[in-house]
């Protein structure tokens, strides 16, 4: 018997070391890899919670980076996309949104201070301006319109003022400022002064001038006697009490109240959401107006008046007929009755009296200005038909009676300004349609 074929009766030991086994496939694993693959439930359970947790975490993170994009997209990126460009220079969305907000605003606070005073803004709603306000704060793209367009006039007028070495500094929007809320600095602080006393100027009598007579008495009126017998039935008059009369405030007192009513001013409009820069902007571009206004009309300015009639046609072919009949003889005044369609001079023979020219719309002021006395001029084409019109005289005029005239002078002509620049630059602005997604609706 070989050696190998040998036993005894003891039990064999099992022999220590690494075992391999074969699992499908034909691959070997030894045991001690066997007992480290195997874990217990717990360790199966806490391997999968890590599992959740990471899982979870990852779906989080990828919402907070979707929300992060979102928020930098709307803050960052939105906010300075373009709604226009003037010369070059871009209208932001954040600057377009804020002038929105600061201009419906203060639509809604002249509205409410209306409407505090008594009056019914219903019935206003058929006025103007008020009309216009109503419409446009219920009418978001109306106003967005509005206000981009405003914005562009401004840049415009930026533009011209520095053109013509017009700029404000500190004491000019200070200005703009006082006079937005009514406040003249020169009148408050004359409160409470004793005027200086004026001498009367000696008056020297001058010879050969013959007294101005009195005018005569008016007539005694003849009493009615149906009237005193209804007099004497009548209720007795009822005394009217006494007007009590508001003291008057002191300087002290009325420079407190524009102080306090301008902080008050600024917080409503910090609470709608409008940037203190923003209605900083606002009175600044108050103060570059008043400067240009007065550039184009200073104070001294004389202003030219003009005495003119004129006939009012729907088409050119009546004007030229109305120019024709004219220069053969025919009455100015009867061809003015017969057929002018402006109601309000045509019952006087198309006489427009004698007015300040910058009454009149641009192409009739213009038609005016360049005309000769007596000549018949037309036809000029207006919103309103096509004139045919006779200037009968022209003035330049600087007196008293102008100064109520001058202040409209000056915003008529910015206005004009205005629109010319629109008319002939219209090639250096653009508004992109964009705008319309970008107004805010809340």
């Amino acid at each position: 018997m070989s050696k190998r074929a040998q036993t005894t009766g003891a039990p064999r030991r099992r022999r220590r070391g690494r075992q391999t086994a074969t699992v499908d496939g034909g691959e070997n694993i030894t045991q001690d890899q066997t007992e480290s693959s195997y874990k217990s439930r717990a360790e199966r359970e806490e391997q999968l919670q890590k599992w959740v947790i990471r899982g979870v975490a990852a779906v989080v993170g990828i919402l907070l980076l979707l929300v992060a994009i979102a928020f930098a997209f709307e803050q960052l990126i939105i906010p300075n996309q373009l709604v226009a460009s003037v010369h070059g220079e871009g209208i932001t969305v954040r600057d377009f949104r804020q002038e929105y907000l600061l201009e419906r605003n203060r639509l809604l606070l002249q509205l409410n201070q209306i409407q505090n005073a008594g009056f019914d803004v219903q019935q206003l709603a058929q006025q103007e301006p008020y009309a216009t306000w109503i419409n446009e704060i219920n009418v978001p793209d109306q106003l967005g319109l509005r206000v981009l367009n405003d914005m562009v006039d401004d840049r415009l007028l930026a533009q011209e003022a520095a053109s013509r070495n017009v700029s404000i500094d500190d004491t000019a929007v200070r200005q703009a400022v006082e006079s937005y809320f009514g406040f003249d600095p020169t009148e408050v602080a004359l409160i409470g002064v004793e005027p200086t006393a004026t001498l009367e100027p000696t008056i020297t009598p001058t010879p050969y001038v013959s007294p101005t007579p009195s005018p005569s008495p008016p007539p005694t009126a003849t009493p009615d006697p149906e009237a005193e017998a209804e007099s004497e039935d009548a209720e007795p008059t009822i005394t009217p009490q006494p007007t009590i009369v508001e003291p008057t405030l002191s300087a002290e007192e009325v420079r407190d109240n524009f102080e306090e009513n301008e902080r008050d001013y600024r917080a409503y409009f910090d609470r709608a959401g409008v940037a203190l820069e923003t209605l900083d902007a606002f009175f600044q571009r108050n103060a570059l107006e008043t400067l240009l206004a007065d550039a184009l009309v200073p104070d001294d300015a004389s202003l030219l008046y003009a005495d003119a009639r004129h006939i009012l046609v729907d088409d050119e072919d009546t004007a030229l007929a109305a120019i024709t009949a004219l220069r053969q003889g025919e009455s100015f005044a009867a061809l003015a009755r017969a057929i002018s369609t402006d109601p309000g001079s045509a019952s006087r023979g198309g006489e427009l009296g004698e007015a300040y020219i910058g009454n009149y719309v641009p192409e009739f002021r213009r038609a005016i200005e360049e005309a000769e006395i007596g000549a018949i001029v037309g036809p000029v084409e207006s919103e309103f038909g096509y004139h045919v019109l006779q200037v009968r005289s022209k003035e330049q005029r600087a007196d008293a009676d102008v100064e109520s005239q001058r202040e409209r002078a000056k915003q008529q002509e910015l206005q004009l300004l205005k629109d010319s620049l629109r008319e002939n630059q219209s090639d250096n602005f653009e508004i992109y349609d964009s705008w319309l997604d970008h107004i805010p609706r809340s």
